[in-house]
């Protein structure tokens, strides 16, 4: 598996929200310990996350990996839900956050306005403090990722740390982007080339209708932006964001006849662009930049707050309170932007087509499709089509002997001589074709291997 596939199935772990697990247990003993769970079983809360998770770690790759480091052990608050996971060796270690919490949603708010939040600095004192206690060096391979929030602060880390030195990557899980202040004194503080240097460890991995990795202003470079086939119901608005959907996929039973949702322990393909919900969701993120920080914040305190009121906490994890003033904002700016872009824009006419009427948001076609080539069939399949260029070649010299041997009163007047010279032509066509298509399959080739020898020094730049 490649790291970020790697890096998909520890986000997907981190919401079964287990917190017995003892730091030392490797994946597999963690999901011995799930089996017997309630949860975990078939029409359990968390069955979709860990089917995902057992049929992933059938890989010894992820199997074997090793917890450590859990923030609930470590003193953390508990917004902060992180943890570690390391090969036996220690050779490439992974540092994952949980998305949002109980009472984090104010803070996702401030992240739209504020240079950074209470949240995302600690997220970066976890890294830090892990760091520091695991001795991490360069010959490690350190990766930062999460989902959500957890995205968002995986990239606050990557940004902001001190240890940029060592840490190799960051994989960003349908995680939102920043304020404009926040870039701004990024850019102040590495400078324009620390600044992209950081941003090109980045990796942005979202669903093709995911609706929060819109939100704020993405950092992340356009080529290093990827959509994954999320197969959800309309109706599921939710299922969108969930990370599990990423391994889900529409399977008729065998014995009911009935369609359903079916997860498997590896992600789906990847798709060409954003869909329908996924764009409007970005178009309506855009407008809502455009307006004045302080309507701004009024706004994104007021969806937060909304959001907030399906957890147990009613006011933010560290105080964060709703005022009549954010109301006032959401109704005067927010509403209208959202009415706007809903009703009149062509992104929220698209998805409302789509929702109504194809009940899908998702595209019909994978976008990403690898090719394997194999050469010596193809080289083969190039001297095929020459041996069929000289056989017919050889036709078409026959057919021409035969016009050239025949009685010169019989040339200009007699049906048959006409037609033999109708199939020298169409031979000598024929004849054409294959050589320009063999020449044709010869230049696939080159370019194939042209883009092998590019991946793989890529691979060895890696």
């Amino acid at each position: 598996m490649t790291e970020e596939e790697v890096s998909m199935v520890l986000n997907t772990f981190m919401y079964v929200d287990y917190r017995e697990a003892d730091d030392g247990m490797t994946l597999n003993e963690i999901l011995d310990d799930l089996s017997d769970m309630p949860d975990c079983q078939e029409g359990g809360l968390h069955f979709g996350e860990y089917t995902v998770l057992s049929q992933a770690a059938e890989n010894p790759e992820i199997g074997e990996l090793i917890i450590s480091n859990q923030s609930y052990l470590m003193g953390c608050d508990e917004g902060t839900a992180a943890c570690t996971f390391s090969e036996a060796d220690g050779g490439s270690i992974y540092v994952v956050y949980r998305g949002t919490g109980d009472g984090e949603w104010p803070d996702n708010g401030l992240g739209m306005t504020q240079e950074s939040t209470l949240q995302q600095e600690r997220a970066l004192d976890y890294f830090e403090t892990v760091v520091e206690r695991q001795q991490i060096t360069q010959e490690q391979r350190l990766i930062v990722t999460g989902h959500s929030k957890g995205g968002n602060k995986a990239q606050y880390v990557t940004m902001s740390t001190k240890y940029n030195g060592l840490l190799d990557a960051c994989y960003n899980i349908d995680g939102q982007g920043f304020s404009e202040k926040a870039i701004t004194g990024w850019e102040e503080t590495w400078g324009k080339e620390g600044f992209h240097e950081r941003t090109h460890k980045i990796t942005g991995i979202y669903g093709e209708n995911d609706y929060v990795n819109v939100l704020g202003n993405s950092i992340v470079p356009k080529e290093q932006v990827h959509y994954v086939k999320t197969p959800v119901k309309v109706e599921n608005f939710a299922g969108y964001h969930d990370i599990k959907y990423m391994f889900a996929s529409m399977e008729k039973d065998s014995v009911t006849g009935e369609t359903g949702m079916v997860f498997h322990g590896k992600k789906n393909d990847y798709v060409m662009e954003q869909g329908s919900l996924g764009s409007y969701a970005a178009q309506l993120s855009a407008l809502l930049m455009q307006t004045k920080p302080e309507k701004r914040d009024g706004c994104a305190a007021t969806l937060m707050q909304l959001m907030e009121l399906a957890g147990s906490r009613k006011t933010g994890i560290n105080g964060e309170k709703l005022t009549l003033s954010d109301i006032g904002d959401f109704i005067g700016t927010g509403i209208p932007i959202i009415t706007e872009s809903l009703f009149f824009a062509g992104r929220g006419q698209e998805m409302i087509f789509d929702a109504f009427l194809k009940k899908s948001f998702s595209q019909d076609m994978n976008g990403k499709i690898i090719l394997m080539a194999d050469y010596l069939t193809l080289t083969r399949q190039t001297q095929v089509l020459l041996q069929m260029a000289d056989k017919v070649k050889q036709c078409r010299e026959e057919t021409e002997n035969v016009l050239d041997r025949m009685p010169l009163f019989m040339k200009n007047s007699w049906n048959l001589c006409r037609r033999l010279k109708a199939e020298a032509d169409g031979l000598g066509k024929e004849e054409s074709g294959l050589r320009k298509l063999s020449e044709m399959l010869e230049k696939i080739i080159k370019v194939y291997m042209e883009c092998d020898v590019r991946a793989a020094d890529e691979i060895l730049l890696k």
